[in-house]
């Protein structure tokens, strides 16, 4: 039986959550947020904080930051700027505790996961539930595609060398590959390229993510 082939290399450190440009929220685009609007989400954002919390345990799929502020604008509407920064305090606290899953950004959202060393323990949980891994040609397919996006089969088919309309298939049946439109050129072949499912199995937040391959010389 074939050993599935990791497209991308497992991340050895985890790296923070990027600081991003506060955006404004109740006030005017060239002034500052008042003491009061201050002085209440400093009390609002312990509570604001355990919902967040509830949400990414409640949630088996990355949960984008729009969908997180919508239901948290229910219990207290804060500025996005605050509510970052309690996805990235929850970040800390994880590591700091010394827990055994740790929030991440994937996919274009925030999920909670396992941390990478109790992985084989968490296989043996599992060990009798049957699993569909990529098979190799799969696997160097979708690499083509990930990197060369977007790409049509004949393409794919001329620098694999080989025909691969059924890995194509395949890859589609699992949505890991999607049509994005059709080249203009003679015949006007389909372009594909990857998906947000692709970037959840993999566990990138988007393309740029994607290891730098080597250059020829």
């Amino acid at each position: 039986m074939n050993k599935e082939i990791n497209l991308l290399e497992p991340l050895q450190n985890y790296e923070p959550l990027p600081n991003l440009k506060e955006d404004v929220l109740f006030t005017s685009e060239n002034e500052s947020p008042t003491e009061e609007i201050q002085s209440n989400e400093k009390a609002l954002r312990p509570q604001v904080k355990g919902l967040i919390e509830a949400l990414l345990f409640s949630s088996s799929a990355p949960l984008p930051f729009n969908k997180i502020r919508e239901v948290t604008d229910a219990l207290a509407p804060l500025r996005p700027r605050i509510l970052r920064e309690i996805l990235q305090e929850l970040q800390y606290d994880y590591i700091a505790q010394q827990h055994s899953f740790r929030l991440e950004e994937i996919a274009q959202g925030y999920i909670l996961r396992t941390c990478e060393e109790f992985a084989p323990y968490i296989d043996l949980m599992h060990r009798n539930k049957r699993s569909e891994k990529l098979s190799p040609a799969a696997t160097e397919v979708l690499a083509i595609i990930a990197y060369k996006q977007p790409i049509t089969r004949p393409q794919i088919d001329a620098i694999r060398g080989v025909d691969c309309s059924g890995t194509m298939q395949n890859l589609l049946d699992r949505q890991l590959i999607e049509p994005l439109g059709k080249l203009e050129a003679p015949g006007r072949p389909m372009l594909y390229g990857t998906t947000k499912e692709f970037l959840l199995h993999f566990g990138l937040r988007d393309i740029g993510e994607l290891p730098q391959t080597q250059k020829q010389n």
